[in-house]
């Protein structure tokens, strides 16, 4: 079912923009706008301008604009459908959409993972899966827990799910491309067998991969992870996203682990608000997903030397995005699986709730490599901590990090201060971020001003309708058409519910974004659109002066020369006597 415009506009205008965004990152209020670090691309700055008058979010970096369901549809990486639900229910204004089918080009690899889930959640089932069965629940593992996750099992058998798959009709190339069958010897075979499955979902709760784990005692890998396809990559992934982003924002806090065993054990225990990084390298796209959930952020890897090397690395990306993590580090090696099943839930939640702040983690780092009681070394472990203390961007800590290192050394806390670089700046600059404008001539600035004041008056618009019947620049052509159009469906003009009316055109959306951040007065003087009206009007005119102009260079008959030479002159006439 799809929702009436004016359930969509009714929707919107019982929404703060400032508001609904303030849910997702934190805004500051400079001026009339507010701002905040931009979700949508690598962003170290306050660089999104969220404005309440308009209800519209503009991007000075990158350029994302739109109203709150564009804002939600690509924060939450949803359909606009979707988007327009979420933002109902927060209205409480009451729609139904029933489901929503999305259209993709790989949808034949998404069928054929929702139907791989569903054979492997049957074999464990059955009397063949009563021993993987018997391992989760002696694992702690409840029916429920097992079906939540959509935890299943590969039987010890070559090719059943590929006779599955080939009784659906997929074609060998497919089903090879799905990274669960593989090629040999020009046999087609089942990539898992004899493995308890974990599913592997994307960011909309989609299966799109397998974590298969030996339970039977096996020698071989324990974990078998799929390789990547053209619907999985690991390093624009976060096992759990799409069930944890809730509870992170309720809580405003996201941990994250390694591997999906511990996020399922510390589901069993009430922790909900975790994510995990797959075993890969924790990369920048992950670190940006992270950003969306919140900026409170705890690192729980595994506590061996692959977990210590992964905790630093994520220290580094979060960090390039303004997010400072505290740390917890398991003892004896243990991942969180492990920690919660020995130590039990009271000891890992109070693990989570103390966990070390950045300062702390890397002074024990340090400490652990060096000998302090030697003076060289204790020298070097000094000027490793200024050094550390000068990339702390939150005033606080860096003062308590200064006095702690100066009381823990005897080194005197004026001498530390001397060495701590100012990286203090203003932040009235911080907020005022402005576009680069590029350079534009009188014509081009006459079409954008025109458009502005469109987008806030109806007076503007039959100006536009009476004096311009071409706009020269495409984009701003067509945005003058639909907004005159827009008005004549529904007799009012309103940017938020405009940006709505463009639905995905994405070009038009991104020239109102660089429109909208004009610095203009909000007043509107009449004498100054005419002047926008007679500038546009001129340009036109020149155009179609030289097009005459030139067919007259390159005509031989004299005729049709003098004809040419006629409606140049003409148009330069009337030119003339509009200018007076």
């Amino acid at each position: 079912m799809w929702v009436d415009k004016n359930t969509i506009n009714e929707i919107r205008n019982n929404l703060d923009i400032v508001d609904v965004i303030s849910n997702y990152l934190p805004l500051t209020s400079k001026g009339k706008n507010y701002f905040g670090v931009c979700p949508f691309h690598d962003d170290h700055s306050p660089s999104m301008s969220v404005s309440r008058e308009k209800q519209l979010y503009t991007c000075f970096s990158c350029g994302a604009t739109g109203n709150v369901f564009k804002f939600i549809q690509d924060y939450e990486n949803i359909s606009f459908q979707e988007a327009i639900k979420k933002c109902a229910d927060m209205a409480g204004i009451t729609v139904e959409l029933g489901q929503v089918i999305q259209k993709n080009k790989h949808q034949d690899l998404y069928d054929i993972y929702e139907l791989s889930q569903k054979f492997y959640q049957n074999n464990i089932n059955t009397e063949l899966g009563k021993k993987a069965k018997t391992y989760l629940l002696n694992r702690n593992l409840d029916e429920k827990t097992i079906k939540e996750f959509g935890i299943g099992l590969s039987l010890n058998e070559k090719d059943m799910l590929t006779k599955l798959l080939k009784s659906k009709n997929y074609d060998d190339n497919t089903l090879i491309r799905s990274g669960l069958v593989n090629e040999n010897n020009y046999t087609l075979n089942d990539v898992y067998r004899n493995r308890i499955m974990f599913p592997l979902y994307d960011l909309n709760g989609k299966v799109i991969g397998y974590n298969g784990r030996v339970y039977n005692g096996e020698t071989e890998n324990k974990y078998v992870n799929s390789k990547e396809t053209d619907i999985f990559k690991k390093r624009e992934l976060l096992y759990n996203y799409h069930r944890a982003k809730e509870e992170c924002r309720h809580k405003h806090q996201v941990i994250i682990m390694e591997g999906p065993m511990d996020i399922i054990r510390a589901y069993t225990i009430g922790v909900k608000n975790c994510v995990a990084a797959l075993g890969t390298a924790f990369g920048k796209e992950q670190a940006m997903l992270v950003r969306k959930l919140s900026t409170d952020v705890i690192l729980c890897f595994d506590g061996d030397q692959a977990g210590l090397k992964a905790t630093k690395g994520a220290i580094e990306e979060l960090t390039k995005l303004g997010i400072t993590p505290k740390i917890v580090r398991l003892e004896n090696n243990s991942d969180p699986d492990e920690y919660i099943i020995k130590n039990g839930a009271d000891a890992f939640i109070s693990k989570i709730n103390n966990p070390m702040n950045i300062m702390e983690f890397k002074e024990s780092l340090l400490k652990s490599e060096l000998n302090l009681n030697n003076t060289v070394e204790l020298a070097k472990y000094i000027n490793k901590m200024i050094s550390e203390i000068n990339n702390i961007d939150d005033d606080i800590l860096k003062e308590v990090s200064i006095n702690k290192l100066s009381e823990e050394t005897k080194v005197d806390i004026n001498l530390i201060k001397d060495k701590i670089v100012n990286k203090k700046t203003n932040e009235t600059v911080k907020f005022e971020v402005k576009k680069e404008q590029k350079k534009t001539n009188k014509y081009i600035k006459s079409e954008m001003y025109l458009i502005y004041y469109m987008l806030q008056s109806i007076d503007v618009i039959k100006m536009y309708e009476k004096k311009i019947t071409h706009m020269p620049t495409e984009v701003y052509r067509h945005i003058a058409f639909q907004i005159d159009c827009f008005y004549k469906e529904n007799g009012f003009i309103n940017v938020a519910d405009f940006i709505t009316y463009l639905g995905d055109d994405a070009d038009s959306i991104k020239a109102i974004g660089d429109i909208t951040s004009l610095d203009l007065s909000d007043e509107i003087n009449y004498e100054e659109i005419e002047d926008y009206l007679s500038n546009i009007r001129e340009y036109n005119e020149k155009e179609q002066s030289n097009i005459y102009i030139n067919k007259l260079k390159n005509e031989t008959d004299y005729k049709k020369k003098l004809e040419f030479a006629n409606k140049a002159l003409e148009i330069k006439r009337r030119r003339e006597q509009n200018d007076r």
